[in-house]
């Protein structure tokens, strides 16, 4: 490719892009009027509310999520103003997927506005906005920054690659599983731009070791940052979350060993202590939150567990990481176990009832009573639990999806842009297989964005002519 690419304009429409807003809104009104309970997901739910309330920190999940909440939701009144503006957010998801395949990909206006609104509707998108968690914030923060590193790729500009790096800061923020696919996209991009993008052409072999060294420094600086400055406002060594180390055991228990407590002051026998089975990998997660499990033993014995679960969870996965793989692997075996799937959707849709004391604390924080929504079927609940076969499909669709993709974009002038959108589909779906450690369909949520982006760069190979870098398309009229 000789010419240099970028998003083109003459593919962008005003008019086109508030049809897309509007009947986005239409779909979620529709939604809001046929369900409009607030759910809660035990106790995640608890800590962002509590987070909420009163704008104080948690260990284990995201400060960042409950303080939004509090400032943009609370303020109106809940529970529908929680479901609202969670709506809202939903929306602008709708839009970045129809700005990146319209703008970004060329793609004609109905290739990118109808897996805009399938989106709008999808099931795990409608229930996930009506659950007090971070998933929808979290992914319109994770595809804003895959949309800022697009504007990086067709600019070269490293202030638009210092923003979509505060942008993966932000993802992760709202949803630490965002973490490795954002920092992924962040080594792999400046490698895009210098060596794929024709953008780069003009650029010297001086320029571009300069490029290089520019972002690889603002990827370290922004991040580095960020930790510590996390670590002092938890009072915890720096870190992407302060209970890290108590999160690691429910991803690798089934590989620690005796040995792996040495120096740390609590011994190796302690592993004896611990009665729920070690070596059931799919006991992971109970050992975290159960009585029974290794957490809890390695608190009695400790007063810095933290630390010491840091240190023999990266120890386990640095000795073993094949046997990590592996149980890994397994556990995507679930998703066709019907036994697992119907138990763990029991659990993703919310049938945990909240306690008494919960409730009233609830009540206290929001004024909202959630008493019996755990046993309340409503139309976006339902819609949610048939979904399973939808989101299995999702998770074992998408890696060969984003690789017919990139085969498709390689031709095309957009090149980069469609390898941007293979890479962070591979990444969304390599990073559910290496640290997933249970069958979760709540997990999934990403994936339908990511799916609808590859199903319509495929389905445009239907369309009698393809995208161009100057652009078919009438600016202002929508064509079949």
């Amino acid at each position: 490719m000789s010419a240099m690419y970028r998003p083109s304009v003459s593919t962008f429409s005003p008019r086109q892009l508030v049809a897309v807003v509007v009947i986005a809104i239409l779909i979620k009104a529709v939604w809001l009027i046929a369900d409009s309970t607030l759910r809660v997901y035990m106790g995640d739910s608890m800590v962002y509310l509590q987070s909420a309330a009163l704008l104080t920190g948690a260990g284990g999940r995201s400060f960042l999520y409950g303080w939004v909440l509090h400032f943009v939701a609370l303020p109106f009144g809940p529970p529908v103003s929680i479901i609202a503006v969670q709506a809202v957010w939903s929306i602008l998801t709708c839009v970045v997927l129809y700005v990146f395949l319209r703008s970004v990909l060329g793609l004609r206006y109905w290739m990118a506005a109808v897996p805009a609104w399938l989106l709008a509707t999808e099931p795990a998108q409608v229930f996930m906005e009506r659950m007090v968690m971070a998933e929808t914030l979290g992914l319109l923060a994770f595809v804003t920054t895959v949309l800022v590193f697009a504007r990086y790729l067709a600019t070269g500009g490293l202030g638009w690659y210092l923003l979509a790096c505060l942008g993966g800061l932000a993802a992760t923020a709202f949803r630490t599983s965002f973490l490795p696919v954002a920092i992924g996209l962040a080594v792999v991009m400046p490698v895009l731009y210098l060596w794929i993008s024709a953008n780069s052409s003009r650029l010297s072999g001086r320029q571009r070791i300069g490029h290089v060294f520019v972002a690889a420094a603002l990827l370290i600086s922004t991040h580095t940052a960020y930790v510590h400055a996390y670590g002092r406002a938890t009072h915890y060594p720096p870190g992407y979350l302060a209970y890290t180390g108590m999160m690691r055991i429910g991803l690798v228990a089934p590989l620690i060993r005796p040995e792996h407590f040495e120096g740390t002051g609590v011994s190796g026998e302690v592993l004896k202590e611990v009665k729920r089975p070690l070596q059931d990998h799919w006991q992971r997660g109970h050992h975290i939150w159960e009585a029974d499990g290794l957490w809890p033993a390695l608190q009695k014995h400790s007063d810095n567990a933290e630390a010491v679960a840091r240190t023999i969870t990266r120890r386990a996965m640095l000795d073993d990481p094949l046997g990590l793989l592996e149980m890994n692997l397994d556990t995507m075996g679930g998703y066709f176990d019907d036994d697992r799937v119907y138990w763990r959707m029991l659990d993703d849709k919310g049938v945990i009832a909240p306690a008494a004391h919960d409730i009233e604390l609830i009540k206290t924080w929001t004024g909202w009573d959630p008493t019996g929504i755990d046993k309340r079927e409503t139309p976006a609940r339902r819609f949610f639990a048939a979904s399973t076969p939808w989101l299995t499909f999702c998770l074992f669709a998408l890696a060969p999806l984003s690789l017919l993709t990139a085969a498709v974009g390689w031709r095309r002038p957009q090149r980069v842009f469609y390898l941007l959108l293979a890479l962070a589909s591979i990444g969304l779906v390599t990073n559910h297989v290496l640290f997933a450690h249970i069958v979760s369909f709540r997990y999934l949520h990403p994936f339908s964005w990511f799916v609808f982006a590859n199903l319509a760069v495929l389905s445009s190979l239907l369309m009698p002519d393809r995208p161009t870098m100057k652009g078919q398309e009438s600016a202002d009229t929508p064509t079949a």
